[in-house]
């Protein structure tokens, strides 16, 4: 099965290069945005291409100005300056300004540079566990008619338990500490990680899928898109994105757009990024489980952000004269083919609790990861002493090399 299906994206291979991110309309008025829908006529009821993509090469890095290039124009305004129109009132009045042609991101400018100088190997994990197989993200699309051109196009998002690169799946086992990690027959050996050649399975978590049907995700369009080679998802339901950090979890909650290229031979997710609005009140539910634990230093973040909002949670509701409730994010990706195993995980993917017992004799403070290569490689002098070449050697061994932001934007 994995060979025809191969050969068929081979055969339906894209031939338009993927097109810019402005539309038509929006590139009149300078604003950043998704490409339009193509016609109807590209899409048909005999559509029946599949094709699963896993997540790779996550980057949520956005330091300096990189923050000015990723993102969408949510509120199809440049705020340029304080005095030009926004969306909403800000906390002192001034609203953050906009990356280039309008792009909504004061989450990536305010707040991630003081998140990723906390945990500085927070990328790094999130590759580690990604590449294992464990949370890792999955973008399916099905009747899809195999053209970089599609006006309708069934898409969903999924995230594994484990995954494997195993050739036959059937006779694998579930064990392990929490009983969430694939095992070989006899279930006394760890199954293969994946190797990002295309042909990996992965178990989705029973989790995001409604009563543990794969056919029925919670993360799901029937009616997305695909516009010269750009896979257009919109995400309006505040869709929830949880990724695996070590001794925690990076969540966070998104109503906007999912976009990613998909490659000319039909093989990979060139490039990719999830964009859009993030409730204010969201955010100390996603730090607790990232390992901020002490009270103040979350009071501080969750300040940071309230002074810096620049959206309302519902462009539909509320009027400028209203306060901003919700800010701009964005995080980029790639992504390799891959398979969905036809049984789902029967357990769900164990989320850690870093904070669960802090302030009780038994629980202290998580110890955040430093012995990593974005520190070995970017800031040499700031490893501390203690990590061996041990402690590298596994990110080093990763089929997904850690991400390196991309200078050019999206």
């Amino acid at each position: 099965m994995k060979l025809d299906l191969n050969l068929l994206l081979m055969a339906l291979a894209l031939t338009a290069p993927a097109c810019s991110v402005y539309d038509s309309n929006l590139a009149e008025k300078g604003l950043a945005g998704v490409p339009d829908r193509p016609a109807s006529s590209t899409s048909s009821a005999a559509d029946d291409i599949e094709a699963v993509f896993a997540f790779r090469n996550i980057s949520v890095d956005q330091s300096g100005d990189r923050w000015r290039r990723f993102g969408l124009d949510l509120d199809g305004m440049n705020t340029g300056s304080v005095g030009d129109a926004a969306e909403c009132v800000a906390a002192n009045g001034n609203p953050p300004l906009d990356g280039i042609k309008g792009i909504d991101n004061s989450f990536g400018q305010h707040v991630l540079p003081t998140v990723m100088s906390l945990i500085s190997c927070l990328e790094d994990n999130i590759a580690l566990n990604q590449g294992q197989g464990r949370g890792t993200a999955l973008l399916r699309l099905r009747e899809w008619n195999g053209t970089p051109n599609d006006a309708k196009v069934d898409v969903s998002v999924l995230s594994s338990v484990d995954g494997t690169s195993l050739d036959d799946v059937s006779a694998v086992e579930w064990g392990g500490p929490d009983g969430s990690s694939l095992m070989l027959p006899g279930a006394t050996e760890e199954a293969p990680h994946p190797a990002w050649d295309g042909e990996d399975y992965f178990f989705v978590d029973p989790s995001v899928l409604v009563a543990g049907n794969l056919d029925r995700p919670e993360t799901w369009r029937t009616n997305a898109y695909i516009s010269n080679g750009r896979v257009v998802l919109p995400l309006d339901t505040a869709a929830t994105f949880v990724f695996l950090t070590g001794p925690g979890s990076f969540s966070i909650s998104i109503n906007g757009f999912l976009i990613a290229d998909i490659s000319e031979d039909g093989q990979t997710l060139e490039k990719g990024m999830i964009a859009g609005r993030f409730s204010a009140g969201e955010l100390v539910a996603t730090l607790q489980p990232l390992g901020i634990c002490d009270e103040s230093f979350r009071g501080s973040i969750v300040g940071l952000l309230t002074n810096n909002l620049d959206l309302r949670v519902d462009p539909n509701t509320g009027s400028p004269d209203d306060q901003c409730t919700a800010t701009g994010v964005a995080f980029t990706f790639q992504g390799a083919l891959a398979h969905i195993a036809d049984r789902v995980a029967p357990v769900e993917l164990p989320i850690p609790a870093p904070c669960a017992n802090v302030g009780q004799s038994a629980g202290p403070e998580p110890a955040f990861d430093r012995c990593c290569l974005s520190v070995a490689l970017d800031n040499p002098e700031s490893l501390p002493a203690e990590c061996t070449a041990e402690d590298l050697q596994r990110y080093v061994d990763l089929p997904n090399p850690i991400p390196v932001p991309l200078e050019e934007g999206f």
